[in-house]
């Protein structure tokens, strides 16, 4: 990992065929497919490359924009995965391995065949827990089951995690992810990566793309834009206070409460 320049990392979730707003219901974080395709084609527009994250911290240059998506969700394989071949970009999928193959998600033989074109399929644990409020065993037993069945199935070594909700385990347990294998860390918090500084493990800022953005917006996200960093980690801080005082689990059904009272709504414009 020698890449020395700024970077951004996109985290997306599930790709619908229809438009999605951005208030409220089950496709908050979702994107359509017909915006995925015009956010892909805004990035060849724009000089950059959109890739996995693996290929991101191998480049040396700044035009690399790390794609993942998190969950494992069907419409990443049916809608996204498509999108991205046609256009010879790879991504980076991280999968909760216990919905594998439940509706609503990705089969192993739809993972083997995104793999086998070029896509990277890592680990979102095997439930999807917060982390934080588990034990040690019971975050080892995880980390190492999602790890053992990713291997398993696909034949691969699986080295990277990102972390459901954004929830870090306690800190007095962090250092089982470098443990059990996992080399770099995808956290939900906003920003640009400034190299890839050697870690154990590397944890990696991601920049949340959900609802009906236009490309300048979207690209605003992709090139790192200050002032939209600045905006969101402000924000970022707010709900970080308030999940402090909840707790994880709390925090998540205030906040799907709030989502889902807001219903459907305005499209996104930022």
């Amino acid at each position: 990992m020698s890449r020395t320049s700024k970077w951004i990392c996109l985290m997306y979730h599930d790709v619908s065929a229809a438009p999605v707003g951005i208030t409220g219901g089950a496709g908050y974080f979702s994107v359509s497919e017909a915006s995925f395709a015009r956010q892909l084609s805004a990035l060849h527009t724009a000089g950059l490359r959109g890739c996995s994250l693996a290929d991101a911290l191998r480049d040396e240059t700044s035009r690399a924009v790390a794609i993942t998506f998190d969950d494992g969700d069907l419409g990443q394989a049916t809608r996204a995965f498509p999108a991205l071949a046609a256009r010879g970009m790879t991504a980076t999928f991280f999968v909760t391995t216990s919905w594998i193959g439940t509706p609503g998600y990705a089969s192993w033989d739809q993972l083997k065949e995104m793999r086998a074109a070029g896509m990277s399929i890592e680990s979102h644990t095997h439930t999807h827990p917060f982390l934080s409020e588990l034990d040690a065993a019971a975050l080892r037993d995880e980390l190492r089951r999602s790890r053992e069945l990713l291997d398993e199935h696909l034949e691969q070594r699986t080295s990277m995690i990102a972390l459901p909700g954004g929830d870090a385990p306690r800190r007095e347990l962090r250092g089982m992810l470098a443990d059990e294998g996992y080399a770099v860390v995808a956290t939900s918090r906003w920003g640009a990566n400034r190299g890839a500084r050697e870690g154990n493990p590397l944890y990696v800022r991601r920049c949340t793309v959900r609802g009906e953005s236009s490309d300048a917006a979207f690209i605003d996200i992709a090139r790192g834009d200050v002032w939209l960093a600045l905006k969101k980690r402000a924000r970022e801080s707010i709900l970080a206070a308030l999940r402090s005082s909840l707790g994880p689990t709390r925090y998540a059904r205030w906040r799907r409460g709030v989502l889902d009272a807001a219903g459907p709504g305005k499209r996104d414009g930022a």
